[in-house]
């Protein structure tokens, strides 16, 4: 009987040691103001600056009216117009003699790290309108539809929820070879909270938009601490577990990018396993879904695939050792495979990287990076959009031109 009363003075005597030490740490930390991270709660938006906001079918969209200034990656004002594009005001009847064209892609095509009148898209439309094949008969208009952190899924939801409400008369698709891949993928993306495409039992590829069900702290597992799953009348008095929270994500953010790298590594190389296999499957179906749309509402198609800063990187021995470092057989094996996609299934595909890479190799130049971040990396910079115009007009102009010769009759 001794030893039981032993044990449970001992036990109680560190279970008030602990609550001791407990109540000098939340106190010793308010008088501090050490401040920690606050829990996510039951309802959050998930939108990934204050100019987005949430969205059912697509995950997150661009927030009609927001404005700002960017200070983050690059700087801008960012202006979001009434129809949330980072754009100029567009009416959705098409204006007589006008060619539109729809630009949909991710944050490379949204570009908010750096002006508007920077923007690929925008200086797109200046020079298509000096393409001999509609220079004096036809205005240029070019609608920029992209959206930060958008995979191939949302950006075939935006095509058909919006692009068409502008009936454009060509289609261009802003592939970013860095990481849509991934994107389209929920067994490869961390941010859980989008629509995914997925083949079903009968081989037909359809909608998966379960996230909606999807509670915050199942969202992202990169953003979310253990400590998120603590009862919030709990983790909203205890400030030490505001700053274990704090602590944990720091931990993740500290080995997110490594991570990312070794994951965007990937996509370089022949899918190595099942999530791989079934991440480019879907993704050459959704395109291919997306071609077949654009041609059934009588539009021309392009795909544009946008290199990583590593691919068009100015120094061929930084290339070299990442592709030694990571077993890469050929930096373009993405770019190349879309190629042959396009070939097979007979649609047009504008592969800027290699290209780029040469430009920036012969004049030892970046196209991607701002002196706010990280040289030579990241975003494009004003050459990057400024390179991209350029050949995507190239691409366009020659298509146009081709268009318009007369067919042979038999």
């Amino acid at each position: 009987m001794s030893k039981l009363k032993n044990l449970g003075v001992n036990l109680g005597l560190t279970l008030c040691g602990l609550l001791m030490g407990v109540v000098i740490g939340e106190v010793g930390l308010r008088v501090a103001r050490f401040e920690g991270y606050a829990r996510i709660g039951d309802v959050a938006d998930s939108a990934p600056t204050l100019f987005h906001t949430a969205d059912p079918d697509l995950g997150w969209k661009l927030k009609p009216g927001a404005s700002g200034e960017w200070k983050g990656e690059g700087s801008s004002f960012v202006r979001v117009n009434s129809d949330g594009l980072r754009d100029r005001e567009h009416t959705k009847a098409k204006p007589p003699n006008t060619l539109r064209v729809a630009v949909v892609g991710d944050s490379f095509t949204e570009a908010i790290q750096v002006p508007l009148e920077q923007t690929f898209s925008w200086k797109l439309e200046r020079k298509l309108g000096n393409c001999e094949a509609v220079k004096g008969r036809k205005k240029v208009e070019v609608i920029n539809f992209g959206v930060q952190g958008y995979g191939t899924a949302q950006e075939l939801i935006m095509l058909r929820k919006k692009v068409w409400d502008y009936n454009p008369d060509i289609v261009v698709l802003a592939f970013f070879i860095g990481n849509d891949i991934i994107n389209n993928s929920p067994k490869l993306e961390y941010d859980l909270y989008r629509p995914f495409f997925r083949y079903d039992a009968s081989g037909k590829l359809i909608a998966d938009m379960s996230f909606r069900n999807r509670a915050p702290v199942d969202r992202n597992e990169r953003a979310v601490s253990f400590v998120d799953r603590v009862p919030s009348f709990i983790f909203n008095n205890s400030r030490i577990l505001q700053v274990i929270k704090k602590i944990d994500l720091d931990r993740k953010k500290r080995t997110l990018a490594a991570e990312f790298t070794a994951l965007n590594a990937k996509n370089f190389n022949p899918p190595q396993d099942a999530a791989w296999e079934d991440a480019w499957k879907v993704t050459e179906g959704m395109i291919v879904t997306m071609r077949n749309e654009v041609v059934q509402k009588k539009a021309d198609f392009l795909l544009v695939t946008i290199g990583t800063p590593m691919q068009v990187d100015r120094d061929p021995a930084k290339r070299k050792k990442f592709m030694q470092e990571y077993n890469i057989q050929d930096l373009f094996y993405p770019d190349r495979r879309l190629e042959k996609l396009g070939a097979r299934e007979g649609f047009r595909v504008l592969n800027l990287a290699e290209q780029f890479q040469g430009y920036t190799e012969k004049y030892q130049v970046c196209a991607h990076g701002f002196d706010n971040s990280v040289p030579c990396g990241g975003h494009w910079n004003e050459l990057g959009h400024r390179l991209g115009s350029i050949l995507i007009n190239r691409n366009l102009c020659e298509n146009l031109k081709q268009s318009q010769v007369p067919k042979k009759q038999p």
